[in-house]
């Protein structure tokens, strides 16, 4: 039974004027923002192949200089982008795409891509993920808002009653026909972006797999929209409540969830100023952290530690650059200063984040933005590993340059000297995306709250048809 309404709802759909009309206009909508999206991704990978050679090959060709001064002219790295990230950019044109690594001091990334927007684009981002999580949502709610009401109204309800028709095979075959078409309609642009990924980037394993999680993810939500649509008209005795209905839920999930949430985080768990964190870094660094003494003590038992070991009266008496020894003592000390500060201010945005998803129960939308953006690589997961790798990579050349300084120099003396050998020596920063599971482990609330939305739908629309009447 449930198969013979399902082709019924199907054809019926197919031949509705508003799902052409509707699944044309968002057709071309998301080719044009999909298409302007992987351009722009595509061009800002070589952009930043090509700076990131150049200031490789600049830190590469230094001239003669103390390996201290030669590691203060820093390296820039850069976050690799997925393929994926063409279809949801997440936050990658709020956060920084390179980092200069330098010694003494981490830098947060800079350079944000929404920094070089007009301020008109600063009020929306109009984007091909906008169009599958917000517009095609609408799109279901135009096409399912009077499936069952329009039914009663016009008496057939009634007939299907007296054919025996159940009420929960006539629901969910009405649920499984308008997805069918509904994906029917909308192939085209999975095919399109297909094959423009294939076209513009190398897709691996990995890529492919986030894909199709990401489609998962897209055909759980909308099956949401759809069973609560159907549920609604089968509910409410005219369509008009029932479209009055949709369009607040639609709204709330999509344009007032977000913000609810973004809202609660930052009542609830506020972030420092950026002068009120870099304060405290430095006054950390010259005090100590408890227990540990101000910079001058730290420094002073450092020395007496190390004239001790070398079994020398002074300074100057040391085989070893005792400069250089110094600094490395106290850029240890610096980096574990750093860590801490960074560490707390990345648990207040994980804080802000499970904040913000008590919002996400006035609707799917968070939820699946948040597993979209994790699938895509562009959330604050992936955002911190990246950054954690240049860390370490910082501490490795800064810690090379030191031990060359160190070991070139006697006593307090500043005489050591590197070349362009040197330079060419430090390997390049190589930085690989995590895998898909640790998107997966990234995303395990949203995908909580997504499913427990999906479960809550298909309830809501058996519960519906118990209490179907005509």
């Amino acid at each position: 039974m449930i198969a013979i309404v399902m082709r019924k709802e199907l054809a019926t759909t197919l031949r509705d004027g508003r799902l052409l009309v509707l699944g044309l206009s968002l057709f071309v909508l998301f080719a044009g923002f999909f298409l302007f999206s992987s351009y722009q991704l595509q061009a800002q990978r070589l952009e930043k192949q090509r700076v990131g050679a150049t200031a490789k090959e600049q830190w590469n060709s230094q001239s003669v200089k103390n390996p201290h001064a030669a590691a203060h002219y820093g390296i820039y790295v850069f976050k690799p982008d997925l393929p994926s990230a063409a279809i949801d950019p997440g936050l990658t044109p709020f956060t920084g795409q390179s980092l200069w690594l330098e010694p003494h001091k981490r830098n947060l990334t800079r350079f944000n891509p929404s920094a070089d927007d007009v301020l008109a684009n600063r009020f929306g981002q109009a984007t091909s993920s906008f169009v599958l999580y917000a517009l095609l949502p609408l799109l279901i709610v135009a096409l399912s808002f009077n499936s069952v009401s329009q039914e009663r109204e016009r008496g057939t309800l009634r007939m299907l009653h007296s054919l025996g028709v159940a009420p929960r095979a006539l629901l969910f075959g009405k649920l499984l026909g308008l997805l069918t078409a509904f994906w029917l309609v909308m192939s085209p642009a999975v095919l399109l972006a297909g094959l423009t990924l294939a076209g513009q980037f190398e897709l691996a394993i990995d890529d492919l797999l986030r894909l199709s999680l990401l489609m998962a993810g897209l055909l759980a939500y909308y099956t949401v929209f759809a069973a609560l649509s159907i549920a609604a008209s089968a509910y409410f005795r005219t369509s008009r409540n029932t479209l009055f209905c949709l369009l607040g839920f639609w709204m709330g999930s999509v344009f007032v969830a977000p913000r609810l949430g973004a809202a609660i985080g930052d009542v609830l768990a506020p972030n420092p100023s950026a002068s009120q964190f870099w304060d405290a870094i430095k006054t950390d660094i010259a005090q100590g952290l408890p227990g540990d003494g101000s910079k001058q003590q730290r420094e002073t038992a450092f020395e007496a530690q190390v004239l001790a070991q070398y079994g020398v009266a002074s300074k100057e008496q040391l085989p070893v650059g005792f400069v250089s020894l110094n600094r490395q003592y106290n850029d240890v000390y610096s980096s574990k200063v750093h860590q801490l500060h960074f560490d707390r201010l990345r648990a207040n945005f994980a804080t802000q984040q499970q904040l913000a998803h008590l919002a996400g129960w006035l609707g799917p939308s968070l939820a699946l933005r948040s597993l979209s953006m994790a699938i895509a690589g562009t959330d604050l997961a992936h955002q911190r590993d990246f950054e954690d790798a240049a860390e370490r990579y910082r501490r490795y050349f800064i810690d090379l340059t030191e031990d060359w300084d160190r070991e070139r120099s006697h006593g307090t003396e500043r005489s050591a000297k590197g070349a362009e050998t040197d330079w060419r020596s430090v390997r390049d920063f190589a930085y690989a995306v995590p895998t898909v599971g640790f998107s997966l482990k990234a995303s395990l609330l949203p995908l909580a709250v997504l499913g427990a939305w999906l479960g809550a739908a298909l309830w809501l629309l058996a519960h519906s048809a118990r209490r179907l009447a005509p």
